[in-house]
């Protein structure tokens, strides 16, 4: 006896309008893990990412590799990490006052404009043999200005093209983006440093941040659900109206003010603030240190170098898409077992000095770094009132620039004690922080 065919039933709405079956791609976005791609301006931001990421990834392994080439000091990898922060500090309140007062998409296309072209400007010095340790000094001078600017605007345009209801999705979504180009892109990079030099990677790395400009041009903000069965929420409000003084000093002054004094009356804002610079100046000097760590303990070269963040990436996209796909409660709980699950890998890794044996434990250590970054930047988006959004960001930016402070810290330490015992030390700091946090702050470890 032969089983009837099988019948699909088409959906119907609310209001009796038969819904086709999902087919391909809307399939996949129907899915929780990818609600926001189904965004035509997210999607367009989603690809831009893409290729921002990835040059920022292989430079993540170009750019120390070269400095260490150049100099063999560890103190110097972190001078370059250092010359970074200086305008990211200076610049980090100009960058909010203009994410909240300008429109955000030009204020980053021109921002990628600039990076691209310093890129290139290094390849250029590289190809006629002219580059000096001073260059990328300027370089990393250069980007730091950029990040501070671009940095606020770029991560307080996804609620406006996304709106309330997808933005955990879409800043999980961004950082699962972050983490696909860290999977495939250091080991490129690595590879591409053996076979074309580092001045067809620069090359290779001002060509993506182009392209990561030109993507955003078809973006627009989000005026409605785009899904027929999914509730109406109200469009995001506009931009804050521009009053004509908006462009003078004093008032640019004031919308500081301003904004430190809403960050000091929101509490919540201030302790998502507060354990993030924490938890950031203990987990982040590692990555500017892995060059060094890998030639000097594990006695390997760029390829592995390379290897070494891929694996991370792979860690690091499993623990984005788990983010991305729980719903919005236990996220402050959540959040810090994810720095504490960091810390306890970094120990791990400091202590290591067997390749495979690192290699598992970067795996633990993506999946840390992701449940960190995603959650703490989705946590302070989400309870940010919109109308301070880009100066709350621009102080939440401003934390990874001080980092390169504590890069440079690490650094001297390195050349002190060694590498080792300085990202130990560290590692060991931000399981202390994370503890405190879990036992102490309740404000943060209660929140949905």
């Amino acid at each position: 006896m032969t089983e009837p065919p099988l019948t699909i039933v088409p959906a119907v709405t609310p209001d009796g309008t038969v819904q086709a079956p999902l087919r391909g791609f809307e399939r996949i976005t129907s899915l929780r893990t990818f609600d926001a791609l189904g965004s035509r301006s997210f999607r367009w931001f989603f690809i831009s990412m893409l290729a921002q990421f990835s040059s920022m990834h292989v430079q993540m392994v170009v750019n120390p590799w070269l400095v260490y080439e150049l100099t063999g000091s560890y103190a110097k990898l972190g001078a370059v990490a250092l010359v970074s922060a200086g305008p990211g500090l200076v610049l980090g309140f100009v960058g909010g006052v203009i994410a909240d007062r300008a429109p955000k998409k030009p204020v980053v296309q021109v921002g990628m404009a600039i990076s691209a072209t310093s890129t290139v400007a290094v390849a250029v010095l590289l190809a006629f043999e002219m580059l000096v340790y001073e260059h990328l000094l300027v370089l990393s001078a250069v980007q730091g200005a950029v990040f501070a600017i671009v940095g606020p605007a770029r991560q307080a345009l996804i609620p406006e093209i996304v709106g309330a209801h997808r933005l955990t999705n879409a800043v999980a979504l961004n950082m699962a983006g972050l983490n696909v180009t860290r999977m495939g892109m250091p080991a490129l990079g690595g590879l591409l440093i053996a076979f074309i030099g580092a001045t067809g990677v620069f090359f290779v790395m001002g060509a993506l941040i182009f392209i990561a400009m030109l993507s955003l041009t078809p973006v627009t903000r989000y005026a409605g659900s785009e899904d027929p069965l999914a509730p109406m929420p109200a469009p995001m409000p506009a931009p804050m109206p521009v009053a004509p003084h908006a462009a003078s000093l004093g008032s640019g002054l004031r919308d500081v003010a301003d904004g430190l004094r809403y960050i000091r009356s929101d509490r919540v804002v201030l302790v998502l603030l507060a354990v993030n610079f924490f938890i950031v100046m203990m987990s982040m000097p590692y990555m500017q240190m892995m060059a060094g760590f890998v030639k000097q303990v594990l006695g390997a070269g760029p390829q592995e170098l390379g290897v070494l963040w891929s694996i991370t990436g792979i860690g690091s996209l499993a623990g984005s898409l788990a983010i991305a796909s729980m719903p919005s409660r236990g996220r402050g709980k959540v959040f810090l077992w994810s720095a504490l699950l960091l810390g306890v890998a970094l120990a791990a890794f400091a202590a290591s000095t067997w390749f495979w044996v690192t290699a598992a434990i970067m795996v633990v250590v993506g999946v840390g770094q992701a449940g960190r970054m995603s959650l703490g930047n989705i946590l302070i988006m989400d309870y940010t009132q919109q109308a301070y959004q880009g100066r709350v960001m621009s102080v939440f930016m401003m934390e990874f620039s001080l980092v390169s402070v504590g890069t440079f810290v690490v650094g001297l330490l390195a050349t002190i004690f060694g590498i080792q015992w300085a990202i130990g030390g560290t590692a060991l700091a931000l399981v202390a922080v994370a503890l405190a946090g879990l036992l102490f702050v309740p404000r943060l470890r209660d929140l949905p």
